[in-house]
């Protein structure tokens, strides 16, 4: 699971009142040690802190000791005593706001609760407790409706973990209509609101293609039906608009379109990919997902033999395009005198390592292409799966052929694509 919209900001609240061994030196004391990365020291001034409170002291201080122990807490990896801080901060607030009659300190108070919230949502995410994080996250923005973090955040976890895109638009809608408002300055702004606006576009985009039964329509005419795939196509536009270095928004336009043009997709953006899917890819494509494709891909090679047993030989050089975590390559390995393992992120080859050592007897992080002629002649390729981020095969297929030379063997399979894609092909691209 990856989440974009992650600000980890220390409450330093502005506190007044005498000097001594009370609430307010405590907090100010925890303040100096947390900014210092001095945790322990931190966190035992903010405890002390909180036991010295009286009915006396000020909502504001209350509410910065625990958020501020919170953040201290999750610092030192004590992630569920953290998330009884913030939710211990949130309930204070929940049952003392309403008593407050100056309206600066009733902010700055909910200011606190808010960041409070948002941090408790993030707290959750780590310990994965998604519906609990989109609670937290939603109770945020309630409580601050400028708090764009925390909409931005809440879209993530709706889209990424409980599968609601939906509710997951709306939210990253939200953030983006937070961003672009010029009346209010949002909270916590981002120092470079164009990435941020990008990533946005671009979740709204996937959001959008992530239910194939979906209708779609424009807020002003809602009585008028709009192919989702243009309005995809149009939020991944507005993400390249506002960065031109969003590779995921330019492999998903190309993809949207049946941008024939772009020949693959990005070395950037498959290596991206799979660098941060790396530690789940296995557990997700094969329990999750179901996926079967290197098994029916080795089914499909004994087939056109005639049964594994009428396989000629053992093929003396054999590439894994793409190999991930050697799923594939495990079918392979016994029809393989020298076999390798290719792929261009770095983070799958070392799950690969783990997950299947001395699997491969060669592995390298790059590009398929390269490696078809640099090892040529190659008597086997095989490709479960990794040719789905190439938009042309013709340039792959070249490599392929030039590596086999007459002699060698492809196996390698292809997705298939829906009626609706097929007919948006033959309409944008007749000659595909």
């Amino acid at each position: 699971m990856i989440t974009i919209f992650l600000f980890f900001v220390v409450i330093l609240a502005q506190v007044g009142g005498e000097g001594g061994a009370g609430p307010n030196e405590f907090l100010s004391q925890g303040d100096s040690a947390l900014a210092t990365d001095q945790i322990k020291e931190a966190i035992a001034h903010y405890e002390q802190g909180i036991s010295s409170l009286t009915v006396d002291d000020s909502l504001v201080v209350s509410l910065s000791l625990h958020t501020n122990l919170g953040t201290a807490l999750s610092s030192a990896g004590k992630a569920e005593e953290a998330v009884a801080s913030y939710a211990k901060a949130v309930l204070l607030h929940s049952d003392e706001a309403e008593q407050i009659e100056d309206e600066t300190t009733k902010k700055e108070a909910a200011d606190i609760a808010s960041q409070a919230s948002f941090y408790l949502g993030m707290t959750h995410q780590e310990l994965g407790n998604p519906q609990k994080a989109a609670d937290a996250y939603a109770f945020a923005n309630m409580l601050d409706k400028w708090h764009w973090s925390s909409v931005a955040n809440l879209g993530a976890v709706l889209h990424d973990e409980l599968k609601q895109p939906a509710e997951a638009l709306a939210a990253y809608n939200k953030a983006v209509e937070i961003l672009t408002q010029t009346k209010v300055e949002p909270t916590d702004a981002p120092h470079d609101p164009r990435y941020i606006l990008s990533q946005l576009q671009y979740r709204i985009g996937l959001t959008i293609i992530a239910d194939p039964k979906r209708k779609c329509a424009m807020q002003d005419k809602p009585e008028q039906e709009v192919p989702c795939t243009e309005m995809a196509a149009n939020a991944f536009s507005l993400a390249l608009e506002y960065d031109r270095d969003n590779e995921n928004a330019r492999h998903m336009l190309a993809s949207i379109t049946a941008d024939g043009t772009m020949e693959r997709a990005s070395t950037s953006y498959v290596a991206q990919l799979f660098d941060d899917y790396a530690g789940n890819f296995e557990h997700s494509l094969v329990e999750e997902l179901g996926y079967n494709g290197y098994e029916r891909l080795r089914r499909g090679f004994d087939r056109a033999f005639g049964g594994r047993e009428n396989i000629p030989r053992n093929f003396s050089v054999v590439i894994d395009a793409g190999c991930g975590t050697g799923l594939a390559g495990e079918q392979f390995r016994n029809v393989s005198e020298y076999l390798v393992g290719v792929d261009l992120s770095a983070a799958i080859i070392e799950e690969s390592k783990k997950a299947r050592p001395n699997l491969y007897d060669k592995l390298i992080v790059g590009d398929v292409a390269e490696v078809f002629r640099k090892l040529k002649p190659v008597s086997l390729i095989i490709a479960a799966d990794s040719y789905i981020y190439f938009g042309d095969l013709v340039p792959v297929f070249k490599a392929m052929q030039e590596g086999v030379g007459n002699e060698g063997i492809i196996a390698f399979t292809l997705e298939n694509v829906s009626e609706d894609f097929e007919k948006s092909l033959y309409e944008t691209k007749p000659d595909w």
